[in-house]
């Protein structure tokens, strides 16, 4: 049987059929499809061809079509598509703009004018001099294996190439190593395996304290300097590193001390694209044929750039990006603009773990 355009849009649920009672994932499946206005018959093609008994099929559809909760949810999603609609539309205008997939290099102006010209129109930026002064702006391998030392113990996430969501269970993938094992992958290996992250919170640790210390504030004092010690993090990773596409909640400096990294950058508004269902993560990977499943992400456009030693790169909150290690490399990103909020303001709970 041919599907319809829109029934190939529909997200495929599990199916686990026992005793003629679906699974409660699958009727959060059938609600969330009739909230976002498919029909009854497309529903129930996706449900048949997964093997739901056709009566289960339509009785499950019924229910949930008569549910006052599926109407609430309807209503909620056409604000919701609202909302989406407006970001789309301001994405089409944006993209007008000649300059609005230039990332230029630029030499690091001064905070004024960096929250006029980048911050407060939500616009992201490349920078050079940002951080030339620092100590750390000339780590390697070889000299934080000296620094750290080869034997010291220290916090990464190891096997991700075995777990297809490594970002969000980024938890159960912390395992402690021998420094010098880093190291060696860094200058040896390459793959996603083995990646010291912001996760790992290398630089929080006490241990590491005087590592803290070569790293200092950015440009005429863009950092708010009191809580500097707190919102500093480390990227240890060989070639060939990735970091899944997501947003972030707040604004990032991320800069680039030792390495190449390959960021693809999408603007906030273009959230409308990215097939999020869950918090900040998309399971789009833009280096991939793009499946039927996730469409609607062929209407993104990124800003494809690479960051170098010396680099800061500016990603203002909520711009989505996935990242790849071109080289070996180390990395260190910040998070407490002077001054600024630092964070989505009204965030709502995310729900879709308890489902």
């Amino acid at each position: 049987m041919n599907l319809t355009s829109a029934e190939k849009h529909l997200s495929r649920p599990e199916q686990r059929v026992q005793t003629q009672v679906l699974s409660r994932s699958v009727q959060v499946w059938i609600a969330e499809s009739l909230a976002k206005g498919y029909t009854a018959g497309q529903i129930r093609t996706i449900l048949i061809n997964g093997n739901t008994p056709g009566e289960l099929a339509d009785r499950e559809i019924a229910q949930a079509e008569n549910s006052p909760y599926t109407y609430a949810a309807r209503r909620c999603m056409v604000v919701a598509r609202k909302r989406e609609s407006l970001l789309k539309t301001l994405d089409f205008y944006h993209r007008m703009n000649s300059d609005y997939f230039r990332l230029k290099k630029e030499t690091l102006p001064a905070y004024k004018t960096f929250i006029q010209n980048f911050l407060s129109i939500n616009r992201a930026g490349l920078f050079s001099g940002g951080f030339d002064h620092w100590a750390a702006r000339h780590w390697t391998p070889q000299s934080l294996l000296e620094l750290v030392g080869a034997g010291t113990k220290i916090q990464v996430q190891a096997g991700r190439t075995g777990e297809s969501a490594y970002e969000e269970k980024g938890e159960k993938l912390k395992r402690f190593i021998p420094f010098e094992e880093l190291i060696s992958a860094m200058l040896h290996g390459r793959g996603n395996d083995l990646y010291l992250t912001a996760n790992n919170f290398f630089l929080d640790q006490s241990p590491f304290a005087a590592l803290r210390e070569q790293i200092g504030n950015i440009g005429d004092s863009y950092l708010n300097s009191e809580y500097l010690a707190k919102s500093m993090f480390l990227w240890m990773g060989p070639e060939g590193i990735v970091t899944g596409m997501h947003q972030d909640l707040n604004h990032i400096l991320f800069c680039q001390i030792y390495g190449r990294k390959r960021f693809r950058l999408y603007p906030a508004t273009q959230v409308p694209y990215m097939c999020n269902d869950r918090w900040i993560f998309s399971p789009v990977d833009p280096t991939q044929n793009i499946p039927e499943q996730h469409a609607e992400f062929r209407n993104a456009a990124a800003i494809d750039i690479t960051v170098e030693p010396g680099d800061m790169l500016y990603i203002p909150a909520g711009w989505w990006h996935h990242v790849t290690g071109e080289t070996a490399s180390i990395s260190i990103s910040l998070t407490n603009l002077r001054g600024m909020p630092n964070h989505f303001i009204d965030y709502p709970p995310d729900y879709s773990s308890i489902i």
